[in-house]
């Protein structure tokens, strides 16, 4: 990639956080043209309130189950700091599935301490992580997860199910008119996504639900399935929590076959790679679907993934022995003249721990900047920041313990699956 093109050098903004110690070291820069939305500030009784108090409010946050990231950046002789703007969580962990059916669940190991309780996090477990007392069916499958909502299909009763595990949570959804799983050689897509806020940005920002304070809260989101109808041609069915029920769009995306596995939910949008060398957009709202080329910044790359990284759609590209990771960021409000997405580099580095390593695999990011994968030989999943510095590990111990690959990222959160919950 010709690090001299002059596109939009002048207005480049910090995506990642830590600084660089060379210059030779991998570009952190973004193009204020990828949209991604602003962390939510702290209300006005919170500013308000004496330091000390809001040392303990963040200490208590700090504590909370679903909370994996430091809270506050305060200097050493800051004796009463307030605390800093909340950051996106990183991915506390992967749901997978046994070689017998069965949901399971892999955590990263603790981060570092936090600023403010000088405590190390915690390694963040959940507390059923096969569901198995929140859903009555023997066996359920785990099918995507978004901020903290996983959403599961029963085995026998083939529903569909939305749960929190961190709250201990479900809800049953009412059964879809369409029948998404007729083609069982073509599984469907399946995403959660959240409503967007009249700003244009998910609702409540991109960050979960710090500010929160441990409580819990709703968010209107959506489930959304695309299935295969025939002829590589599929279909959208999508349910809303608003309404409570599901609704068949219109629209027909011929897209040869989608990569079940591969799907993302970022502003509202529901995302999917395609063995086409494009990836799948559906707007739940408006019904619409578009097939995206991937611009050759991707294709050019052996492998590549899509992801969400601080709010906004991300693609991780590598080629087959690791020596480049490159991540681009497309502006999902802006087209070229040719109708184009207009495409951004995030970041770069050169393959970090992995570098030279065969048999790896890109894995989905969510919440924060960061690139994850799962190096088979180790049996391990490895997370980087956009630098390439190793920051947490999941070590499967121990190995070839019968377990699928087919992780999906899960970020913790006290997201409710209902508005009445």
């Amino acid at each position: 990639m010709d690090s001299d093109q002059d596109s939009t050098a002048d207005d480049w903004v910090i995506l990642g956080s830590g600084t660089s110690t060379s210059d030779d070291d991998g570009v952190l820069a973004l193009s204020s043209g990828c949209a991604t939305p602003a962390s939510p500030s702290a209300s006005d009784s919170d500013a308000d309130a004496d330091p000390t108090t809001a040392l303990v409010l963040a200490a208590a946050a700090a504590a909370c189950a679903d909370d994996t990231y430091p809270i506050s950046d305060a200097e050493d002789d800051d004796l009463y700091p307030a605390p800093s703007p909340p950051q996106p969580r990183p991915i506390s962990g992967l749901f997978h599935h046994t070689l017998t059916g069965d949901v399971a669940y892999a955590a990263f190991d603790p981060l570092p301490p936090a600023t403010v309780s000088h405590h190390a996090v915690n390694k963040q477990l959940v507390p059923d992580p096969t569901f198995s007392t929140l859903i009555p069916d023997d066996v359920v499958r785990a099918l995507a997860s978004t901020r903290g909502l996983v959403c599961l299909r029963g085995a026998a009763d083939k529903d569909y199910y939305v749960a929190n595990p961190l709250t201990f949570s479900v809800a049953r959804l009412p059964r879809p008119d369409g029948d998404h799983w007729a083609k069982e050689d073509k599984p469907p897509g399946v995403v959660i996504t959240f409503d967007v806020d009249d700003d244009g940005g998910d609702a409540r920002g991109g960050g979960g639900d710090e500010g929160d304070h441990g409580r819990s809260f709703y968010r209107p989101y959506r489930v959304v399935v695309a299935f295969h109808v025939e002829d590589g041609a599929y279909a959208f069915e999508t349910f809303s929590s608003r309404t409570w029920e599901w609704t068949i769009a219109d629209t027909v995306a011929l897209a040869e076959n989608v990569v079940p596995g591969s799907g993302v939910g970022v502003l509202g949008y529901a995302f999917w790679r395609t063995t086409m060398g494009f990836f799948l957009c559906f707007e739940p709202v408006s019904g619409c679907a578009d097939l995206v080329p991937a611009p050759m910044e991707v294709t050019d790359w052996t492998c590549w993934e899509l992801g969400e990284m601080e709010g906004a759609l991300s693609a991780t590209c590598t080629d087959d022995k690791l020596d480049t990771v490159v991540i681009v960021c497309p502006d999902l409000s802006r087209r070229t003249d040719t109708g184009d997405l207009v495409w951004t580099m995030a970041g770069h580095f050169e393959g970090g721990c992995l570098r030279g390593r065969g048999h790896v695999t890109l894995l989905r990011s969510q919440g924060k900047a960061e690139v994850v994968m799962w190096d088979r030989t180790k049996e391990t999943v490895v997370a980087m920041d956009l630098e390439g510095r190793t920051t947490r590990t999941i070590t499967f111990v121990p190995p070839g313990t019968g377990y699928y690959d087919d992780f999906i990222p899960y970020v913790s959160s006290l997201a409710a699956v209902s508005a009445s919950g």
